[in-house]
């Protein structure tokens, strides 16, 4: 058997074109990738931005000092961000801050749920420090996460209080004050 030279030597210089074309498509692809994953990340803060400037121009022409989604839907396992939004209707600079407690669960054949557990099925995940500080007049949104569990069903009825307090405060105490509260449902299919 004879091996031509020449020929081995094309078949290495045409591997080696084919090892370079390859990296350099996948150069392209990871930066093409990143660049998208940016623009996600951009898109998403300019659209919460976008929400809490609406929140608060809803509050200010309707002159709330509480505002949140009177219906959350909710899928099982899921979760999503609501905002809280709260204005300082006071005359100084105070602190607030959010406290949410569980009302009642309806079922979905419409029962009313009376276990100890029904309420545990949706959890809250937020500060529970009175630490947005807020000059007269002024707004802002507190963040709050709800995840509804794999095994949640049904309607549940939540009341969101929000906490005034000198500014000083970081922790709910006796000079806090009720500011306002709302109640709201998380719906979960």
């Amino acid at each position: 058997m004879r091996f031509d030279k020449k020929a081995s030597l094309e078949l290495s210089i045409q591997a080696i074109i084919i090892v370079v074309i390859a990296f350099v498509v996948l150069g392209l692809g990871l930066g093409f990738v990143k660049n998208t994953f940016k623009d996600i990340g951009s898109t998403t803060k300019e659209v919460q931005t976008k929400i809490k400037e609406q929140i608060l121009e809803d509050m200010r022409v309707s002159g709330k000092k509480l505002s949140i989604t009177s219906q959350v839907a909710l899928e099982r396992g899921n979760q999503i961000i609501e905002n809280v939004g709260v204005v300082n209707t006071g005359l100084g600079e105070r602190a607030f801050g959010i406290q949410i407690s569980f009302i009642k669960k309806q079922q979905p054949d419409g029962t009313e749920d009376t276990s100890e557990a029904a309420g545990e099925e949706i959890t809250f995940f937020y500060s529970n420090l009175v630490d947005k500080r807020l000059a007269p007049k002024a707004g802002d949104v507190i963040p709050l996460t709800i995840t509804a569990s794999s095994s949640a069903a049904g309607n549940y009825l939540y009341k969101v209080e929000v906490y005034s307090c000198p500014a000083v405060t970081i922790v709910p105490g006796p000079e806090c004050e009720l500011y306002d509260t709302l109640s709201f449902f998380v719906r979960v299919s």
